[in-house]
Formats: structure tokens, C-alpha cells, sequence
């Protein structure tokens, strides 16, 4: 039986602004297709998903657009096609149980941070690894669990920064200085990524599986959101803060499709919804990792 790839997930795995051919499960797909006659790619991960250990409202809407279900444990129980027969199983989760908002906002309690990150991307995590293996049940399919990455450092650009937030609805009083501001957010995403991955290694352990295995991106400071070697999208330096991706255009349809007039925060945010995700290069890099752990 030709090779058989499922990927489950969130907007990474989804690849949040990459064209088709540019999302790093299907270059994964590419690489092994010489060696793998007939190789195939289900592709099940949205953006906006959360692992959902517990019940989460949304409705399922198109994968650019940022929504929570279906989830990614949702994704792993409702693969019917002969889930034992899969011989690998790309997947990632957490973020989005923690939310990006709580990441990047200073004003939320760092204990708070620490507290979901290591919830979510521990112990949520840890219940999505064994419906995953219990679920994709073939002795030699492989797990490959990616990571997470520091979205801002210090060598990003403070302005740009600054304009992130607001694509957030992060937006600080004039009297707080904003390179202080910004700073801050650099050491809250310093620790989600720290966190994350212990976090994630630990479920990875715990699940006892020789099967699964962690993915670090090796992203470093230098591939930050707007840093001089970015490996994510940022956003365009016009009046109007222009999402840089591939896909643009046809998200923004479908976010209008999806929340309506009076939900302008929503469609504005999902207008930019690919804002520091992986972008070509950073896709790339995702793959290679991958690639490197299969052989």
C-alpha cells in the first residue's frame, strides 16, 4: 500500500497564508514521493484550532479563518479511512488553548501565561498524543509533534511590534512607554516558547510511545516576526498594515464570508490572521526538520 500522511493541527500545520504547494506537509509529502509511488497527504488542520479537551463553541469555517473546532482532537476522532493503516501523523496543538492574546499581552498576569501554557501544551496535549496513537494504530507509523517558536524577540522591529498588538486589539495607554511595552512582550513570548516546549517534550515522554516524536523548528531570534531574517509574515509597511502572505486576497473573502459587518474586530484580525506564521522559507525549514527526524 503506497505511503499514507495525515496531518492534524492548528494554523501552523495548516500553513496560515501558504499556497498549496508551499505548506510544509505537503513539501514533506513531496520529499518522500520519488522513494513512495502514489503517496498521499490528508490534510485535516485548520487555523484557529484548539486541541479541545473540553467543549468548545465555533463553527467549522475555511481553513484560513481563524476558528476552534473542528478541533484537532475532533480531526484525529473523526479520520475514518482506515486510520491503521497511516504511516505518518504530522500534528502540533496548544497555542491557540492558550490564545495568542494571552502571549503577547503584557497586561495579563505572567503566572496566568505559565499556567495555561503548561496546561494546554502538557496535559492537553498528553490526552490528544494518546487518542493519536490509540487512534493511528499501525506499529510503525510515525508521530512527528512540531513545536512552537518565539514570535517577537529583541530583534525585532519595536514599531512593528507595536502594530502586531493593535492587529490583536492590544492597544496600551500613551503614558506607557512603548519600548518598555514591547519588551515585555518579548520576554512573555520568550517564556510561551520555553514553556511550550518542556511542555510539549513532557507529554511527548509521559505518552510512552517509541512512535511519537518531538520537532524542534530550530527557529532562533534572528527568524522572529520582523526580524532581519524572519522565517514568518509580517505585516506590509502601509497606511493600512496589509497582511504580506500569499493567500491575502482570497482569506480576506473568506472572512467576510465568515463574520459579518458588526463583527469588525473579527474580520479585521482575520484579514491579518497570517501575522507571524511560518512564511516560504519558514515552511521550508518546518519540512526540512521533519525530513531529518524520519531518517
Amino acid at each position: 500500500m503506497p505511503l499514507r500522511i495525515v496531518s492534524l493541527g492548528d494554523s501552523i500545520v495548516w500553513g496560515q497564508g501558504l499556497s498549496e504547494a508551499d505548506k510544509f506537509d505537503v513539501l514533506v509529502r513531496d520529499a518522500l514521493a520519488d522513494a513512495n509511488p502514489g503517496i498521499t497527504l490528508w490534510h485535516l488542520a485548520h487555523s484557529g484550532a484548539v486541541i479541545g479537551v473540553n467543549p468548545v463553541e465555533g463553527s467549522p469555517a475555511d481553513g484560513e479563518v481563524p476558528m476552534p473546532q473542528p478541533t484537532i482532537i475532533q480531526q484525529c476522532d473523526n479520520f475514518n479511512d482506515s486510520p491503521e493503516t497511516v504511516d505518518l501523523v504530522l500534528l502540533d496543538g496548544g497555542i491557540n488553548d492558550v490564545d495568542v492574546r494571552t502571549i503577547l499581552n503584557p497586561f495579563v498576569p505572567f503566572p496566568i501565561l505559565i499556567a495555561k501554557t503548561r496546561n494546554f501544551c502538557h496535559a492537553s496535549m498528553l490526552v490528544l498524543l494518546r487518542k493519536t496513537v490509540t487512534r493511528f494504530s499501525k506499529p510503525d507509523c510515525k508521530i512527528r509533534v512540531t513545536g512552537y517558536y518565539p514570535i517577537v524577540s529583541a530583534q525585532s522591529h519595536f514599531p512593528s511590534v507595536i502594530d502586531l498588538l493593535g492587529c490583536h486589539g492590544i492597544m496600551a495607554p500613551d503614558f506607557i512607554d512603548k519600548n518598555v511595552l514591547v519588551r515585555a512582550v518579548i520576554d512573555r513570548c520568550e517564556k510561551f516558547f520555553s514553556e511550550s516546549t518542556a511542555s510539549i517534550e513532557q507529554a511527548v515522554a509521559e505518552a510512552g510511545d517509541a512512535r511519537i516524536a518531538y520537532v524542534d523548528p530550530g527557529f532562533t531570534d534572528a527568524n522572529s516576526v520582523f526580524a532581519p531574517q524572519t522565517l514568518l509574515w509580517g505585516l506590509k509597511d502601509d497606511l493600512d498594515l496589509s497582511p504580506e502572505d500569499e493567500v491575502a486576497n482570497a482569506r480576506r473573502a473568506s472572512c467576510n464570508a465568515a463574520f459579518d459587518e458588526l463583527q469588525i474586530v473579527e474580520r479585521e484580525e482575520c484579514y491579518r490572521a497570517s501575522a507571524g506564521h511560518p512564511n516560504v522559507l519558514g515552511a521550508k525549514q518546518f519540512a526540512q526538520k521533519i525530513l531529518e527526524s524520519l531518517a
